[in-house]
Order: C-alpha cells, then structure tokens, then sequence
C-alpha cells in the first residue's frame, strides 16, 4: 500500500513538472510583430518603428537601435514604450536614406527577464 502511494505521489509530481514546462518556456520577451517588418523594403522611410512583444515591457530597460549598413546610428531618439500598449516599443527615426538598416533590440519584461535581437529591412 505504501509503495503504491508513493508512486501515485512520484506520477502526480511528475505530472506537474511537465505541465509547467510550456508556462516557463514563454516566460521570456519575444518579438511578435515589427513595422517595418524584418526583411522587408519600405517604399518610403518610415518615420518611427514599432516592436510588438508577447508580455508588458520596463521603458527604462528596453531599448531599440537602428545603424546603418556600415554600422553607424540612425536613431538618436530614445525608444519608449507606448502608454495605451505596454507590449509596443517605439522610436522614431530621421529621415532614412536608401539602404539596408539593422535594428538591434533589447528589453526587459515586467517579471525581469532579458531578451535581446536583431532584424534588418532595407529602404528604396
């Protein structure tokens, strides 16, 4: 009887554990849409982009940077994240040449994890 008990707690912890696996594995920042999008070719220079994530961001430690193909900054601005979404990043950006940009983002979300990435998109 013991022994059976003690297999059944074993199944049931087991159990648990692998049912919190999916909940830990999206526990971090990921981006979910991006305007200009990654590989994309704008007609026109946007003005600003716009990072979606999955979860709420920090502002004071989310950034976006946007350098040019030999790798010097476009944006001067600071990026903020938007008051009506906590889950948009913004930055706006000068009036953009012709050419491939990088954009190199960072954030943190409200629970404290990092994550960080890049893209690239190209203007005619």
């Amino acid at each position: 009887m013991r022994t059976l008990m003690r297999n059944q707690l074993v199944s049931i912890v087991a159990a648990a554990s692998v049912g919190l696996v999916p909940v830990l594995a999206f526990a971090h920042g990921k981006l979910e849409n991006a305007v200009p999008a990654a590989g994309s070719t704008a007609e026109v220079a946007p003005d600003a982009l716009r990072l979606t994530f999955n979860e709420d961001l920090e502002s004071s430690f989310s950034t976006i940077k946007v350098v040019d193909a030999s790798g010097a900054p476009a944006t001067k601005e600071k990026a903020k994240v938007d008051s009506s979404n906590p889950r948009v990043l913004t930055v706006a950006v000068p009036k953009l040449a012709s050419g491939s940009y990088t954009v190199q983002w960072a954030v943190m979300t409200h629970d404290a994890h990092k994550t960080k990435g890049t893209y690239t998109f190209m203007v005619k």
